[in-house]
């Protein structure tokens, strides 16, 4: 059946075997076929299979159901099972955000913490082909350029799709074939959501009255426009190399004069190089932005300054620098020193934080840190007092459980897809020789218990 083809192809085209893959289940229709998928090809590509499940609450009762339907999916595949329950409507109106957006954003930010944590070295998400052409309108309908109407890569990073070239109807039939039993999701009929809406009464509409293949089309455009970015892109990078001032210590600086040398649609590729590298990522950041500035370098000022989001930009003749945001209000550091047995309330964090020294003589059993972020344990030999608690600092850098060096903590994070806003926040647990814990996240793999630990130090963070 084309599934079970189309995945094969999928995984011998990106070389996947001997590989363990967390695989995003909702209960619909589109993840269930595709762990099925997955599982027949287990043997053949030597694939180490969990299976992760976000319980948004949307659908109140409903979404309790669906976890535990998955729940019952994994276990009678004898699947390791990661679930998770978080409060999507809540973070949608705290972060001022339409709830389709937000529930998207924390499903990636579950999927990358538990891939992270469990050390998978691949996600595989159910997308289809309809889901492609679908996205892709969305995108134009908002405005995109060449990176929205690329639509879904099959392959980002440990992100991987390995249906979405397979069209939604091949997935069904190969459902009933197998009699796979899924949950239907009443939201996916909701038309109060702009995908929805695409899918249930834009794309029929353009099916009927105008053209019979119009997916297939989106689709074909996706993949021209991917390649057209990926050429672009690469110029970029050499133009970016090229044109930059190096050891500049006011930021990622470059000559205006050879960026508005460049073709005007490589200028902005080129400056949105140099605001990734600043930045580390470009959220938030428009295509309106980008516009702003280069008409700022065209007006050839002799100095000027502009604050875009996360980041300002300053121009000095001909040196163009990007660096730190002055004017954005930044969360209030944080330091405090903590004692084991003691408790303390970082109210920057809405957090209370305890710490506390378990012998062997006590007795300690390691399945109770697991399965609750806000607990760890680290061999307590291995901490330099004073035990400390703060907020990130600039060059913050450790080595995450699993790792064998060191990572940037902005990279971490970036990894993790948190929000720059929240960034600050997060509290980190350190001694005199760096991080312990990145509070809610991840452990540094140099404290870790072994079997020669006979003290524990064990973390909580409970909710103020």
């Amino acid at each position: 059946m084309q599934v079970l083809n189309d995945t094969r192809n999928f995984l011998k085209r990106h070389s996947i075997e001997n590989s363990s893959v967390l695989v995003a289940v909702s209960g619909g229709v589109d993840s269930t076929a595709l762990l099925r998928a997955l599982s027949e090809l287990e043997p053949e590509f030597d694939l180490e299979l969990s299976v992760a499940h976000l319980d948004h609450g949307i659908r109140g009762e409903a979404s309790a159901e669906n976890a535990e339907f998955v729940r019952d999916i994994a276990e009678k595949q004898g699947l390791k099972l990661i679930v998770e329950k978080r409060p999507v409507t809540r973070i949608a109106e705290e972060e001022g955000r339409s709830l389709e957006e937000a529930a998207r954003s924390v499903r990636y930010r579950f999927l990358s913490q538990a891939a992270l944590e469990n050390e998978m070295d691949f996600v595989a998400l159910g997308h289809n082909r309809n889901d492609q052409a679908e996205t892709i309108i969305m995108h134009l309908i908002r405005g995109a350029g060449l990176r929205g109407l690329s639509g879904m890569k099959e392959k980002s990073g440990r992100y991987i799709r390995p249906l979405v070239q397979t069209p939604r109807k091949e997935i069904t039939d190969y459902v009933e074939a197998r009699d796979i039993d899924y949950r239907f999701d009443e939201t996916n009929e909701d038309t109060s959501f702009t995908r929805n809406r695409i899918r249930h009464e834009l794309i029929p509409k353009l099916e009927d009255d105008y053209n019979p293949r119009i997916i297939d089309n989106i689709v074909r455009l996706g993949k021209l426009a991917r390649g057209a970015r990926e050429f672009i892109e690469g110029r970029a990078n050499r133009a970016y190399e090229k044109i930059k001032l190096t050891e500049e210590p006011d930021g990622e600086c470059f000559s205006r004069g050879e960026l508005l040398a460049l073709h005007p649609y490589l200028q902005r590729s080129t400056v949105r190089k140099f605001l990734k590298e600043a930045r580390g990522d470009l959220e938030d950041l428009a295509y309106s932005h980008v516009e702003d500035l280069l008409k700022k370098l065209r007006e050839e000022p002799a100095s000027t300054r502009l604050d875009l989001p996360g980041i300002t930009f300053s121009l000095d003749r001909d040196k163009a620098c990007f660096g730190k945001d002055l004017s954005e209000i930044t969360q209030p550091s944080y330091y405090f020193e903590i004692q084991p047995g003691e408790v303390i309330d970082i109210e920057e964090a809405d957090l209370k934080i305890t710490c506390e020294i378990i012998s062997s003589e006590e007795g300690w059993n390691l399945d109770d840190f697991y399965g609750d972020r806000l607990i760890e344990a680290v061999d307590w030999r291995k901490v330099e007092q004073p035990i400390l608690v703060r907020n990130r600092e600039d060059g913050d850098r450790f080595v995450p459980l699993g790792m064998n060096g060191d990572k940037k903590l902005k990279d971490f994070f970036i990894d993790l897809k948190i929000p720059r806003r929240e960034r600050d926040k997060i509290p980190l647990v350190c001694d005199e020789n760096g991080i312990i814990w990145v509070v809610g996240f991840r452990i540094d793999d140099r404290y870790k218990v072994d079997d020669t630990t006979e003290e524990l130090l064990t973390m909580r963070a409970r909710e103020i």
